[in-house]
């Protein structure tokens, strides 16, 4: 739900949708995507009108595109590994023309390069695009271009990170990690004011507080990126809502 918050209140707030239809895979990553975006796009004074939850194991998406309202402004898509790939490639072979808006893995590095021009314009939000503009990422993108030739992306740079991280935290404490209570307020003690994310550190809830970045599909020296469009700095769990009302 995290960077889905952000999506939400950039759709509402920058791109002027009033109505949007969700369709995502019907487990929990899913649902969280759809919870965060309808949170956020609604405070924001939109209004999701449609939800529709196709199996994680669909192949066909068909019928479920059919059933889209055609009086949305625009589609939320929230799916994880090919499932992507495979609705946005079905949508452009119905005709859908209306602006997609992803969760973080929707168009993530790892499928992009297998996708077409009908992932063009896709915005999505999350917390890396391998665009990001930065001493830190520049490096990191070109240390896994050498070493595995491929472009990194959502998980890559969400298991690097944390090893930064945790290694910020055992310098805090000279390694003693045997030593378990100081080492946990290490790890919310930690700052990492520069990574191939940007700053990061965790907060009183064990969770990342980070920013988060929406992105558009573009195309750039013939390969598909996301290209990052709004940078939302220091995004926690809440974005702008009031923690207590939240977790209650």
């Amino acid at each position: 739900a995290q960077p889905m918050h952000v999506l939400g209140d950039f759709a509402a707030k920058k791109l002027g949708f009033k109505r949007v239809a969700a369709i995502a895979d019907d487990f929990t990553y899913g649902h969280e995507g759809v919870g965060g975006f309808q949170a956020a796009f609604e405070e924001a004074g939109g209004r999701v009108v449609q939800k529709l939850w196709p199996p994680l194991n669909v192949g066909d998406y068909g019928s479920y595109i059919g059933q889209i309202n055609p009086d949305a402004d625009a589609i939320y898509a929230g799916f994880a590994g090919i499932n992507g790939l495979r609705f946005l490639k079905q949508a452009a072979e119905f005709g859908m023309k209306k602006t997609v808006l992803g969760n973080p893995t929707v168009v993530d590095e790892g499928v992009l390069r297998n996708m077409g021009d009908y992932a063009l314009g896709v915005y999505s939000a999350s917390w890396y695009s391998a665009e990001l503009d930065t001493p830190e990422n520049k490096r990191f993108v070109a240390a896994v271009m050498k070493k595995y030739n491929v472009v990194p992306r959502f998980y890559t740079v969400g298991t690097y990170v944390p090893g930064m991280q945790l290694e910020a935290a055992l310098n805090l404490i000279d390694g003693r990690i045997e030593d378990q209570p100081p080492f946990v307020r290490a790890l919310h003690e930690a700052r990492l004011e520069k990574s191939p994310i940007g700053p990061i550190y965790i907060d009183e809830y064990g969770k990342p507080v980070l920013n988060i970045y929406v992105r558009k599909v573009e195309r750039k020296d013939g390969r598909l990126v996301n290209s990052i469009v709004a940078t939302y700095p220091k995004v926690s769990q809440f974005l702008n809502f009031d923690p207590k009302k939240f977790l209650a």
